[in-house]
């Protein structure tokens, strides 16, 4: 399963081995048939333009995920999407929620695999078992 990583900063904190490594246990745990995932690890200026573009909010923030999705009627794509994740803000929130920093990195990660697969928190029913999911597949990365 490709996994590519693209960095715009310099300072994520967590290796490309490990950011291949917690998607290829999300996708194995949610057994998706989708393989492709293109991560992108992006400063709090990007993050706050695409978080105002795309959803209206002009603030950054910790997660954006953009599934794909086909444009030929008909035609399967094996590519799930795109994650852009901000480290600042991920920092940020670790301490805001005293959780190490790489442990809260990995949930966003997760986060972001979780959405491109169809996984949303937009209602209480829903965000539950998201997030009941979404801790699950941490515990398994942080092998708990």
């Amino acid at each position: 399963m490709p996994c590519n990583v693209y960095r715009t900063v310099q300072h994520v904190g967590v290796s490309q081995k490990k950011i291949q490594s917690v998607v290829m246990a999300t996708v194995h745990h949610l057994g998706s048939s989708k393989k492709d995932v293109s991560v992108h690890c992006v400063g709090e200026k990007k993050m706050r333009t695409m978080n105002r573009l795309f959803r209206g909010i002009d603030r950054p923030t910790d997660v954006l995920s953009f599934p794909s999705e086909s444009m030929v009627p008909g035609y399967e794509i094996d590519d799930s999407g795109d994650i852009f994740l901000c480290s600042q803000y991920i920092e940020r929130q670790a301490k805001r929620f005293d959780v190490p920093y790489k442990e809260e990195y990995y949930r966003m990660l997760i986060h972001g695999v979780l959405h491109l697969n169809g996984y949303d928190h937009e209602k209480p029913i829903h965000a539950k078992r998201m997030f009941s999911l979404q801790e699950d597949i941490l515990a398994k990365v942080l092998n708990r």
